[in-house]
């Protein structure tokens, strides 16, 4: 668990009377707005900003806030109005428990629509506890899902009176005004401030904070604070909602209450406190199929102004649900606190879990929301001690804040499960596990954060009884891992896809899992765990493969009837991805046996050395498996070998590798695709841009909503040609990862060594402002990578001196010693395209078919305008004679276009083409085919691959 240690921060600012501040009374309805933001920016504003003291290149650090509004920075994530067609609602999670937060900041909500595969039901706001699996629906045969739990967000206001009516998370967006929602990042909680107005007229200002506590994983907690611009009598309902309930049944008393500890009542009755307190509620739960107990407690505490008539009291609970009450007069222009402190838990922690989940919200009741906030904001600050600055670009530093808070809010230390592709956000994927935890989300969180990594390691661990099981009834020795996976790692009883038969042929599963298990012990030198826990899953997949692959013969091996990464493709032989990664799975188990004094089969380098790896030694582009004709490919697979597998293949074997495949990869496929494009494109180092191409396609494409969540399609389904895909899952943690990678590994080059790091940072052009990565971790040092226009400087901050491994030789850092690396910058490659990497815009884009894209160096990308017609615009960044201005096209060729060229992007004329034009701005006109196709949809787009410039000679 991530028990931080106490640290002062930030309080919010108390009132006269030592109140927190609220929400001011009405003066008038004009200024009740203001008032409650301004109450908003006053409380989440930091005592004070103290700058940290950081590497003085390639820029100044920014400063270290406190739960602030954002500045620009990053940190918060706000919206100010309420869209009833955006599903992409805020989120809180501390590694084990995570809710949804409606736009009304409380409460249930089911927003439309409906979750992708497998389970393809209605979406809705859920909450989650990690590992907490049930028996899934009859048409996935019963194979396991995640459950969700109650709604445990609940605090509904109701005004008194002749015409009494409730606020709550069904209220209209035509009754609320004056609307914020912030998501703060740094802080980990939302706050949700508005204006309702009921329908007799009478306005009150709410002000809501959720949180599921960092520093307590068991505890989740909301503040209410109301304002009422009317007199006379109020009630607030404390609720705990079955409707958020999927996959669980309510356990009865008898079961439930076995081995509670003193204190804990029964039947979901209120237990009351003193003066000014309301009581404690529960619902007990039991998950069907797995029958794991567990129960939900929320206990009610009122502030001073609060008189209430009688202490509430809970009836039992039904259908999942319990409910408390307070009811109290107000007086207009005084405001009222009310906070609900809520335990968590289950079979999986407790041997009591209604004992533990009751004592666990009123352990947080006795803090005081005061004690508990701050606490839970000195944990979320200490992990944000690692963290990525990229300095000028604010829309991608608020994209990368966002990316790391999705993967940050459901890992947490000392756990040994792992994280499904939506996380603990929602029940996408069934929120099972699946490789996109070892190859998307891993790696960038074992460069900062190892003990939240470590879970995903640990998780292999735990099942791989399963997983034994699992070979040995396949007909192999070893470890078998399911594609898909619940609590177990039983394949037939948690892996979903059979028809394709991915739960049989995703094999390179086996060797993610082994690159992961290497790595954690390359980033700690935790030779005790590598012992314990690391080599037990190494050598059993060793043996695995060792099973699986067939002698061929001209002696070489071949591993048949499998699916690589791409899910287009099933049943076909020697995928490159998963030979090269048995091949280096068999060798890391027998280094590993090297380094633990263990005995490896000989046969483990035997068989990694003759694995069969396809490749075209003509067009020197490796072949994605044996007989691949170049058909369309759903997601990254073969550019896999450069990153994450560092196969060994020339720069020009790389360069046609990445070319071939990222222009034949189905736009419509999952998002992480283009981020190991852009890391691959980052170590290859071709001349021009492309890794800021891939970039952008690895995020713009998939960002929704006003909280930067990420959605796993650019359009409305994961896969135009996967029968199985439905609605894009969300929140997209995988696409997120990887994008993040593109930061950790990409920009830095970082690759680790058993007694070294690989650094061989770049950066392109557009982001030359510098990109800086604080708080790295490596094998018990800290440090910071400052990537600046031309000079990299890394600076060890904490442990003992470090050597880093780079095309410049190798250096050593230590304290107080920074050492300075060259900065690639392939944009600056000499080039007779005077476009190249200059700034481009264009009319209108396809999702991933940016300007830039066009002038990137790279004819594997492309501009598309999202119309027939569009038009591109580049600025050569001064007036230059050029010549010949040729654009290339991609697949679709344009009715007809024209070139102009300009000297201040006002005034435009034709080239003549005599080679001695004199132009700043050149911009092409694309003219498409208008007409739909012959099935009625509109026919593609023609776009430009590269736009060449001819240089002549510079004028001034």
């Amino acid at each position: 668990m991530d028990n931080s240690a106490y640290h002062p921060v930030e309080h919010p600012p108390q009132d006269p009377v030592g109140h927190p501040a609220k929400p001011a009374g009405r003066r008038s309805r004009k200024v009740a707005a203001p008032l409650v933001a301004g109450a908003l920016v006053a409380v989440l504003a930091p005592a004070s900003a103290s700058a940290r003291t950081e590497t003085p290149q390639p820029a100044p650090p920014s400063a270290s806030p406190g739960c602030s509004k954002d500045g620009g920075d990053g940190w918060t994530a706000t919206s100010t109005r309420i869209d009833p067609k955006d599903s992409h609602h805020a989120f809180v999670g501390n590694g084990y428990l995570g809710q949804r937060v409606p736009p009304n900041g409380t409460g249930y909500a089911a927003p439309g629509g409906e979750t992708g595969w497998p389970l393809k039901t209605p979406a809705y706001d859920g909450s989650f506890v990690s590992g907490l699996y049930a028996k899934g629906p009859k048409d996935l045969k019963g194979r396991q899902a995640i459950a969700a739990l109650p709604t445990w967000t609940t605090l509904n206001v109701a005004t008194g009176g002749a015409h009494p009516e409730t606020f709550s998370s069904a209220t209209a967006p035509g009754k609320i005004s004056h609307y914020r929602q912030a998501l703060s990042l740094r802080c980990g909680f939302v706050r949700t401030s508005l204006t309702w107005t009921a329908a007799d007229g009478r306005a009150t200002d709410l002000v809501y904070d959720v949180l599921a506590d960092r520093n307590d994983a068991h505890t989740g907690a909301v503040r209410l604070r109301m304002t009422p611009h009317w007199s006379g009598d109020a009630t607030v309902t404390d609720a705990l909602d079955g409707r958020g309930a999927r996959r669980m049944a309510q356990a009865d008393d008898a079961a439930s209450v076995t081995g509670h500890g003193s204190g804990a009542g029964t039947g979901g009755r209120a237990r009351t406190g003193g003066k000014g307190t309301g009581g404690t509620m529960d619902v007990a739960f039991r998950t069907d199929g797995t029958k794991t107990d567990g129960a939900v407690a929320s206990t009610l505490r009122t502030g001073e102004r609060v008189h209430a008539e009688k202490a509430p009291k809970a009836g039992s609970a039904k259908k999942l649900s319990n409910q408390q009450q307070v009811k109290f007069p107000v007086r207009s222009g005084r405001s009222y606190e009310l906070t609900k402190y809520v335990g968590v838990d289950t079979a999986l922690t407790s041997r009591s879990p209604r004992a533990t989940a009751n004592a666990a919200s009123r352990r947080a009741a006795g803090l005081g929301w005061q004690a508990l906030y701050s606490r839970h904001t000195a944990a979320w600050k200490k992990l944000w001690r690692s963290d990525i600055e990229v300095n000028g670009q604010r829309e991608m530093q608020s994209w990368v804040r966002s990316a790391q808070y999705g993967l940050l809010s459901s890992t947490r230390s000392g756990s040994s499960n792992s994280i499904g592709p939506t996380g603990l956000t929602s029940d996408n994927y069934a929120g099972e596990i699946f490789w996109d935890a070892e190859t998307w989300m891993y790696p960038g969180l074992l460069s900062s954060h190892p003990g939240l990594a470590k879970s995903i390691v640990d998780y292999r661990y735990k099942t791989r009884a399963g997983a034994r099981t699992n070979a040995k009834k396949l007909g192999y020795d070893g470890l078998f891992y399911p594609w898909t996976s619940g609590s177990k790692g039983d394949l037939w009883n948690e892996c979903h896809s059979w028809d394709p038969p991915h739960c049989k042929t995703q094999n390179h599963l086996m060797g993610d899992i082994s690159l992961a298990t290497w790595q954690y012990y390359l980033a700690t030198k935790d030779t005790a765990w590598l012992k314990s826990r690391g080599w037990p899953v190494l050598k059993g997949i060793a043996e695995f493969w060792a099973s699986r692959a067939t002698r061929n013969a001209d002696g070489s091996y071949s591993v048949k009837n499998v699916a690589g990464p791409d899910e287009y493709s099933n049943g076909v032989d020697d995928g490159v991805f998963t030979n090269a990664g048995a091949a280096t799975a068999l060798r890391h188990a027998g280094r590993v046996a090297e380094i633990l004094g263990e005995r490896a089969p000989a046969s483990w380098k035997t068989i990694a050395d003759k694995l069969r790896i396809p490749h075209d030694a003509k067009s020197k582009v490796f072949q994605q498996y044996a007989g691949y004709k170049g058909t369309t490919i759903k997601q990254a697979d073969t550019v896999l070998l450069m990153y994450p597998l560092e196969w060994p293949m020339t720069q020009e074997q790389g360069a046609r590798t990445l070319d071939y495949y990222a222009a034949h990869t189905d736009p419509d496929g999952p998002a992480m695709t283009d981020s190991v494009h852009a890391i691959d494109a980052a170590g290859i180092g071709e001349a021009g841009c492309s890794t800021y191409t891939y970039l952008q396609r690895a995020i713009k494409p998939f960002v929704r909503g006003p909280f930067a969540q990420f959605s796993e399609a650019r359009g409305d389904k994961a896969g135009a040609d996967d029968p199985h895909a439905g609605q894009p899952a969300q929140d997209f943690l995988t696409g997120k990862g990887g994008f993040l990678q593109t930061f950790t590994h990409g920009l830095t080059g970082l690759r680790l060594r058993e007694d070294r790091v690989h650094l061989d940072p770049m950066l392109p052009p557009q982001l030359s402002k510098g990109v800086t990565l604080r708080g790295q971790r490596w094998q018990g040092r800290t440090y910071d990578i400052a990537i600046g226009a031309h000079q990299t400087t890394v600076r060890l901050t904490a442990g003992a001196p470090m050597r880093i491994e780079s095309p410049e030789g190798e250096k050593v850092v230590s304290r107080g010693v920074p050492t300075v690396l060259k900065t690639r910058r392939p944009d600056l490659a000499a080039t007779s395209n005077a476009a190249r990497c200059t700034p481009a815009t264009a009319t209108s884009e396809e999702p991933g078919m940016y300007a830039g894209a066009a002038v990137d160096g790279n004819s594997a990308t492309a501009w598309v305008p999202d119309a027939a017609t569009g038009t591109l615009t580049v600025d050569l960044g001064r007036t230059t004679r050029v010549g010949q201005i040729t654009p290339h096209w991609n697949a679709t060729k344009p009715k007809s276009y024209v070139v102009q060229v300009s000297r201040d992007g006002k005034h435009w004329s034709g080239t003549g083409y005599a080679g001695r034009t004199p132009a700043r701005y050149v911009r092409v006109v694309v003219h498409g085919d208008p007409a739909p196709a012959a099935d009625g949809k509109p026919k593609k787009h023609p776009g430009i691959s590269e736009l060449t410039v001819q240089k002549a000679d510079a004028t001034d």
